[in-house]
């Protein structure tokens, strides 16, 4: 194995780290969490040292441990889990989050979640552009109900891949 991330990369990911790290309260608090891991150690996690004429760029990374413990936190206080989101992106993926388990298995009751949601989405996105102009506000809650849809979307392709259908 030889890949080797570029700078950009390191660097796009000690931004998501310093994220999550400031979602989770900053790095006291994730040093107390942590069971007194060293403050210093923990913004060492997301601080990238700059290169200097003639210095080689020396990547610092943390550990995928630290990584669930830090993102379990965020999480669970309703945040987004930047790194693995970052991660995910920089592999090609989207990372979304699993909702209502009851219609997985079930393609009829996937595929009517997905239209109920594609619903608020026309809803929404019909009243936020009524006036010409989306205010902030407008803006967030587009965003939230369009990833709703592609959270459904992708819930109801998976079920109807998976299911056992009557050829009628």
């Amino acid at each position: 194995m030889n890949a080797i991330l570029s700078q950009d990369t390191y660097m796009m990911l000690a931004a998501a780290t310093k994220k999550a790290v400031k979602d989770a309260g900053g790095s006291s608090t994730v040093s107390e969490y942590l069971g007194g891991t060293p403050r210093q150690n923990v913004e060492r996690w997301y601080k990238v040292p700059m290169d200097r004429p003639g210095e080689r760029f020396v990547p610092r990374s943390i550990p995928l441990f630290r990584i669930v413990e830090i993102e379990a936190d965020v999480v669970s206080s309703g945040g987004l889990p930047s790194i693995t989101r970052a991660i995910a992106s920089y592999h090609g993926f989207d990372l979304l989050r699993r909702t209502d388990k009851t219609s997985a298995g079930n393609p009829v009751l996937a595929i009517g979640h997905l239209m109920k949601e594609a619903g608020a989405a026309c809803e929404t996105v019909t009243d936020a552009v009524a006036d010409g102009v989306i205010t902030p506000d407008e803006k967030q809650k587009c965003i939230s109900d369009l990833q709703k849809v592609i959270e459904a979307a992708s819930q109801a392709l998976g079920s109807l891949a998976g299911a056992d259908c009557d050829d009628d």
